[in-house]
């Protein structure tokens, strides 16, 4: 009697030590770790994504003002300040004419200073009545000839120096040089295009956005651009220009993208509002389960238990999901070892103690 007692007391001292813990992982899983967020409300738009491409909003195709043969030239990926030559044509025969516009230049001064001073002499001996009228009208006549001369001289003189300039190409603003069209030795001629220039410091994208979301953009206004990479950035709308294509129906919208590392002339997403925003209940992607049956969270109760509840998703923006269903503010819900869970298990928070 007294050994049946002590077995009894035993086993009820080891039940009294393991408890309800036991019991529990005796009849279900243990709980389950994962980390968890609150579903939050946030200002979120229903949006949609136009292909764009990266421009700059200088980009020269520099051509020649002159004929002649080109004896300089910069190398494809040259940067150049505003005024700096770019391309030198030969000037040895402009340098010729200007030197025979400034000769004749020289001399129209010189007749121009004498017929002044002439037709001053006979305007006094005129006065005296020592010349006749008609003789201080043909001094007076070659002073004003002399003056048309000298200003002849003078123009011709600046055109001269005008061709010399020209055979100078100079870059029209700071950038950088793409493309060489053109090689030293070959004979240029007005228009031809001798290298193309871009400004790689003043870049924009380039998007085509539908007529019917136009009531939701503005100048200034912050949109999404995701690169080829999946970079996505924030940047401003430069300009908006107001004109509708007929066959597509879209019109152009400029994305001011200065200061970013961006290549021209890259493949880039557009995403812009469709409608106006409207307070939405929010999670982080990572939250909503994607399922053939619909999709659903996991709500987290105050005794740490997961909650199954099926939800509608909507738009997605800057890493978080707006979701519809049997949810509130404030909740708390898995954002992590969701993909293993069923409705009604257990759970601990990351970061708590076990």
């Amino acid at each position: 009697m007294i050994r049946q007692t002590t077995i009894i007391t035993i086993f009820a001292g080891l039940i009294a030590l393991t408890g309800p813990d036991s019991a529990r992982a005796q009849n279900g899983p243990p709980p389950a770790t994962v980390r968890v967020a609150e579903i939050d409300a946030r200002l979120m738009s229903r949006t949609i994504t136009s292909p764009a491409s990266v421009i700059s909003r200088n980009d020269a195709h520099i051509s020649a003002e002159t004929t002649g043969r080109i004896t300089q030239i910069a190398e494809p990926g040259d940067v150049l300040e505003s005024g700096e030559v770019i391309a030198q044509i030969d000037d040895r025969q402009a340098r010729i004419q200007l030197e025979e516009a400034r000769a004749r230049l020289s001399r129209a001064s010189a007749n121009a200073a004498y017929q002044n001073a002439e037709a001053e002499r006979f305007t006094q001996l005129a006065a005296n009545g020592t010349v006749p009228p008609t003789r201080l009208r043909e001094a007076e006549l070659a002073r004003d000839m002399a003056a048309s001369d000298l200003r002849e001289a003078r123009s011709a003189v600046a055109r001269a120096e005008l061709e010399l300039d020209r055979t100078q190409i100079r870059a029209p603003f700071t950038g950088r040089v793409v493309e060489r069209l053109i090689e030293v030795g070959e004979l240029s001629s007005p228009g031809r295009e001798v290298l193309r220039f871009v400004d790689v410091s003043r870049k924009e994208a380039v998007a085509q956005a539908p007529v019917s979301i136009a009531p939701y953009l503005s100048v200034g206004q912050e949109v999404t651009l995701t690169g080829s990479d999946d970079q996505a950035i924030s940047a401003p709308i430069r300009a908006i220009v107001p004109v509708g294509d007929r066959v597509s129906r879209t019109f152009e919208v400029r994305i001011d993208l200065a200061g970013s590392d961006w290549i021209v002339g890259s493949a880039a997403r557009a995403v812009f509002p469709a409608e106006n925003p409207r307070t939405q209940l929010t999670v982080p992607y990572d939250a909503v389960i994607l399922r053939a049956n619909g999709s659903h969270v996991f709500i987290v109760d105050a005794d740490d238990i997961a909650r199954q509840v099926s939800v509608e998703p909507g738009v997605r923006e800057g890493g978080f999901i707006a979701i519809e269903g049997d949810v509130e503010a404030g909740q708390t819900v898995v954002i992590s070892g969701a993909e293993t869970l069923s409705d009604g298990r257990p759970v601990q928070i990351q970061g708590e103690d076990a």
